[in-house]
């Protein structure tokens, strides 16, 4: 890669991006998709949605939209807090809601859970954990069986890979879902075996300045959630691990051309009094509020973050031109969240984006005010 080809693909108009999927497409507009060699750092407040908007946006709607325009799309995916298992059954909700139109399920006469006899697919009840009102265990049904068995043969085993019953691989996926710990080092070490198996590494002086794909259409996108759940190296303190694999995440996508996508977390400032009646209604989460990782922030080609405004600890009655309660004091929009792309090097910010988010089948859909 040099400006000459560069502007030659620019040109042909051969660069477009990976979109973000749909409900998320003025982002994919705004920002251009995602592109090879770049940094899309993902943060916000716990349980605020962020996996699920990494998920979402960066692994299952480029997934299918691999699929259908014949795309070469790989994954190595880090997984600090969630098993390979979960994960796929994370997934499998979507694929049901996604493949068969099925985003809720009717009980057997008789059984309710929360006095209800429809309950919405999730991860659980695909797994058989969800108990009912008299806290006995609600098998699926036989049709959401067989949909299971679809899923998991046309979807999760081609994604995943194929494990047999003590977790050992038997054929490999698009995605290398790692979930052993692993140090900033560690996870540069692997980026590096991974490159000089697909290609050539190029060097200066024992320092690496180039690679060279055997297959340039490759896109290898790396996700690491989270950073705070790295391991530490060399007696560092969390921050400095930090730091690290900031420098480290961005020798990655300019030498080997990975697509990074780091996972972060937010402190608490964001609540607090000061913050909220500085910024009234229109609050979110900056590079100022990343916990242990501002050069995480300021390395990034785009930082987005996320928030969920109708969490009660806001207090909040309108966001930004959402007003969040109605007379009665009822939530006008329960699956509200705001995206806000916080930073960037490469497109105009910040900018703000309201979304509907369904945390159990992993969607994002537009929302009308």
């Amino acid at each position: 890669m040099n400006f000459k080809t560069e502007t030659i693909k620019a040109k042909q108009g051969d660069v477009k991006g990976l979109p973000f999927g749909r409900g998320l497409e003025p982002l994919t507009r705004h920002m251009g998709g995602i592109h090879k060699g770049r940094m899309y750092g993902v943060a916000g407040p716990e349980k605020a949605g962020k996996s699920t908007f990494a998920d979402y946006a960066f692994v299952l709607e480029p997934y299918l939209y691999a699929i259908a325009n014949g795309l070469n799309l790989t994954w190595d995916y880090y997984s600090f807090e969630i098993d390979r298992v979960s994960k796929e059954f994370d997934f499998a909700a979507f694929f049901i809601f996604n493949d068969y139109g099925i985003d809720s399920v009717e009980l057997p006469k008789g059984i309710f859970v929360a006095g209800k006899n429809i309950i919405p697919i999730s991860p659980d009840y695909l797994r058989g954990y969800l108990l009912d009102d008299k806290d006995n265990n609600i098998p699926i049904s036989e049709e959401i069986y067989q949909l299971l068995i679809k899923v998991y043969k046309n979807r999760i085993a081609p994604m995943f890979g194929e494990y047999d019953v003590k977790g050992n691989l038997k054929k490999p996926g698009v995605i290398n879902f790692i979930t052993k710990k692993e140090n900033p080092t560690g996870i540069n070490k692997a980026a590096i075996a991974t490159a000089k198996k697909e290609g050539t590494l190029h060097s200066v002086g024992g320092e690496y300045v180039g690679y060279t794909p055997n297959d340039p259409t490759l896109h290898r996108i790396i996700i690491i959630d989270h950073i705070r759940k790295l391991k530490t190296e060399r007696g560092w303190t969390l921050k400095q691990t930090i730091d690290k694999m900031t420098d480290y995440c961005v020798e990655i996508k300019n030498v080997l051309g990975y697509t990074v996508v780091p996972i972060l977390h937010t402190n608490r400032g964001l609540a607090s009094v000061e913050r909220l009646k500085h910024n009234k209604t229109n609050i979110y989460p900056t590079s100022e509020d990343l916990k242990d990782s501002g050069n995480m922030g300021e390395d990034c080609n785009y930082l987005l973050t996320i928030m969920n405004p109708n969490d009660d600890k806001y207090g909040l009655d309108k966001h930004f031109d959402f007003v969040i309660r109605d007379s009665k004091g009822r939530l006008n929009y329960p699956d509200l969240r705001t995206i806000h792309l916080a930073s960037s090097r490469n497109a105009q910010f910040p900018r703000h984006f309201g979304v509907a988010m369904k945390g159990n089948i992993k969607t994002f859909s537009k929302i009308n005010i």
